[in-house]
């Protein structure tokens, strides 16, 4: 039928009811917030605990989940301690004095923890066979020293004012002890370890035109033993620092003027020692990761 200008239209609408306030979407958003603050809390917490080693470690996993870093640190999960560790070497001292902070090993213990391990005995064990077979142990006894330390095996020569090493106040090298050098060269060039040298002197003073004190004599010392070595063949790369300690670490600490406090020593680390240098220098050298919030300007400075 025709609908006409007085016909009756009807017109259904279709109503979508809408969730409103009713909704539990919410509840989800709620969820996930809470989640990621726990996740950011469990963080801070880790960090406020773990040790410079550890943090280390976890740096170190970052960069590299999938295996060893640039950093040499593996990538292990670390135990927290609530759950069976798959590491237990690297898990977390618990054991706080305060809240938030750590137990700080002293210079002492680390001295004592270190000397005995299996690959600083293994490198004395190749240093001492090496020595033997060139005879060098005997005819240098009085004045070696070969000892295993938290870094590796250190190899020591002290002065003795019979047969000096250098000449008085200089870096010049007696003919003896750069003979003894080279000739420890071949064994250093079999044990592939990184190389740490370091110079000392004696506590006592010397006038000098050219103003040089022990700092530069320990430092020109060591770097001269450098020198000597690459001369007899050790790598460049192989040095891993080359330091002048001047008469800070006495040899003979109830005489410190004693001949002995002169002498050159010749550390190769161990893996771990090398690791661990490489990261601190980068730490403390290096770009650091946090630049200090600080506004220098030359009106402020000068």
């Amino acid at each position: 039928m025709a609908l006409g200008s007085n016909g009756l239209v009807i017109r259904r609408v279709k109503k979508i009811k809408k969730g409103g306030h009713h909704s539990g979407a919410w509840k989800i958003a709620l969820a996930d917030f809470a989640l990621a603050m726990m996740a950011l809390f469990l963080v801070l917490w880790i960090l406020s605990v773990a040790s410079p080693e550890e943090l280390a470690s976890i740096e170190g996993y970052f960069q590299d989940p999938t295996g060893a870093s640039t950093a040499g640190f593996s990538a292990n999960p670390i135990d927290l301690g609530g759950s069976p560790a798959k590491s237990p070497e690297k898990k977390l001292d618990l054991q706080l004095p305060e809240s938030g902070s750590t137990d700080v090993t002293t210079r002492d213990t680390q001295m004592g923890n270190g000397p005995d391990t299996a690959e600083s005995n293994s490198l004395n064990n190749m240093v001492q066979e090496e020595l033997g077979k060139m005879n060098v142990l005997l005819s240098q006894q009085q004045n070696m020293r070969i000892e295993i330390t938290p870094l590796g095996v250190r190899i020591t020569l002290l002065d003795d004012p019979n047969k000096p090493m250098f000449e008085r106040g200089s870096a010049r090298m007696m003919p003896d002890i750069e003979n003894t050098l080279l000739t420890m060269a071949p064994i250093f060039n079999k044990i592939t370890n990184p190389i740490v040298i370091t110079g000392h002197t004696d506590s006592s003073r010397f006038n000098d035109a050219g103003s040089l004190d022990n700092w530069d004599l320990s430092a020109m010392r060591a770097n001269a033993a450098r020198h000597i070595l690459e001369e007899g063949g050790v790598e460049d790369k192989r040095i891993a620092q080359v330091i002048g300690l001047s008469d800070t670490i006495p040899y003979n600490r109830f005489d410190t003027d004693s001949a002995e406090n002169r002498r050159i020593s010749i550390t190769l680390l161990t893996d771990d020692a090398y690791k661990k240098l490489l990261d601190q220098n980068r730490r403390n050298f290096g770009n650091p990761v946090q630049q200090a919030d600080l506004n220098i300007t030359p009106e402020t400075v000068f």
